[in-house]
């Protein structure tokens, strides 16, 4: 299917400044050609309670009649649930199909630039916000250690987080090395842990992640010499988002860091990180990060289910955009802070998905000023990048993660 006749349609969450609550945002690409486009269930579709729900017409050369009285019966269907319907940034032929009074009627507000959704639902924001020329004054706690050079402030507090990290990853591992021992009879602990470091080498598979996948994975037939009876292969799914990376011969880490680097390229901002979900502690676990200072790596390390913008993304399997830190309820004032503080005024939260739909992950995009809204093209392309990682890392669990399993099964039965 061409570009012109493209029916493809992209979504996602955008978080209002000042405490406004949030829009749903919507937007298609080419001609909007009649009234059972996708984009119009879409719109309908639309769950909570949202300021109103923003459609993107930037991309759309063409819109016929029928196709502006759809969008007028959506708008009608939303406000009998309180939703006002917006349309920005519409060509001079859309803004023509639109004018027509049976669409002026139903209630559809066109504004000329995508910006203006912003102005539209919080019209009494301070100019500074939005152009983000002011930032907000975030107070500074003295250093702890005024007295102690740079160097080796630097060096004890590397010294500290490396501890902490072996801190949290130390009783899964632990744990795998128990069911390991009791399972094959094994002499002791650390002959458990000598089998998972050498299928974790041997497979390039974190040591974590193997661990992980013992205490997930289900127990092995007593007495077979395999662990997986289907031995059913399927070739690593294409990165086609990912020009930097082969999907084949990648592992893991390179893709994480591919996903970094070309959602920071698109979103034209160096500062971003990559979480993984992780079971075990909960949350989202930050895996690669660029432009963010320690403090923040260290507090976010790994996020709940509640209380920050990415973990509203995975919940709901959307992107999510805060338009500005510095005032959106979703934080808490610590929370805010540690963001402010490392720089970031504006995100966007996009899932890494598996084709069934489950998040695996989330990429973020952090910027200086507020207000930081996707073109539609940035939308599409961390969509893709969302669908195509989440795919590939889903297939990495299910075929990397099991040979490792099968390579130390070997190696436990003949030990």
């Amino acid at each position: 299917m061409n570009d012109k006749g493209a029916r493809d349609i992209w979504s996602g969450v955008v978080r209002l400044p000042a405490a406004a609550g949030w829009l749903r945002m919507l937007g298609a690409d080419g001609v909007l050609e009649a009234g059972d486009h996708p984009l119009f269930p879409a719109i309908l579709e639309t769950e909570g309670q949202p300021q109103a729900v923003a459609v993107d017409l930037s991309g759309v050369q063409e819109m016929t009649f029928a196709a502006a009285c759809a969008l007028a019966k959506c708008a009608e269907e939303l406000s009998r649930r309180d939703i006002h319907l917006m349309v920005a940034a519409p060509s001079e032929e859309a803004a023509r199909a639109l004018a027509v009074d049976e669409v002026a009627d139903s209630g559809v507000v066109v504004l000329p630039e995508i910006h203006d959704l912003m102005t539209a639902c919080v019209p009494d924001l301070p100019d500074a916000l939005w152009n983000g020329g002011a930032s907000a004054e975030v107070p500074v706690p003295a250093a702890a250690l005024d007295d102690l050079p740079q160097q080796e402030f630097d060096r004890l507090r590397g010294k500290v987080r490396d501890l902490q990290a072996k801190v949290r990853t130390h009783p899964l591992i632990a744990q795998a090395q128990g069911i390991l021992q009791e399972r094959y009879r094994l002499r002791d602990g650390q002959a458990a842990f000598t089998l998972l470091q050498a299928a974790s080498q041997r497979h390039n598979v974190k040591l974590r992640s193997l661990a992980s996948a013992v205490l997930n994975a289900p127990r092995p037939e007593s007495g077979a010499t395999r662990w997986f009876a289907d031995g059913v292969r399927t070739r690593a799914p294409k990165l086609a988002a990912l020009p930097q990376v082969n999907s084949e011969s990648a592992n893991r880490s390179a893709v994480i860091s591919a996903v970094l680097h070309q959602t920071l390229l698109i979103s034209d901002t160096p500062m971003g990180n990559v979480q993984l979900a992780d079971r075990h502690a909960g949350g989202l676990r930050i895996e690669k990060h660029a432009g963010l200072n320690e403090e923040f790596v260290d507090y976010f390390d790994v996020v709940g289910k509640d209380g920050t913008s990415c973990s509203l993304a995975a919940r709901n399997v959307t992107r999510v955009t805060v338009t500005d830190v510095a005032t959106d309820p979703i934080f808490d004032e610590e929370a805010r802070y540690k963001i402010l503080q490392a720089g970031s005024r504006a995100a966007h939260s996009t899932p890494l998905t598996t084709g069934r739909g489950t998040c695996l992950g989330m990429v973020s995009s952090h910027h200086e000023r507020p207000v930081q809204l996707l073109s539609p093209a940035q939308a599409r392309a961390l969509d893709r990048i969302g669908d195509q990682a989440g795919r590939w890392l889903a297939w990495h669990q299910r075929t990397v993660v099991r040979d490792a399993l099968e390579h130390l099964h070997r190696m436990a039965l003949g030990a």
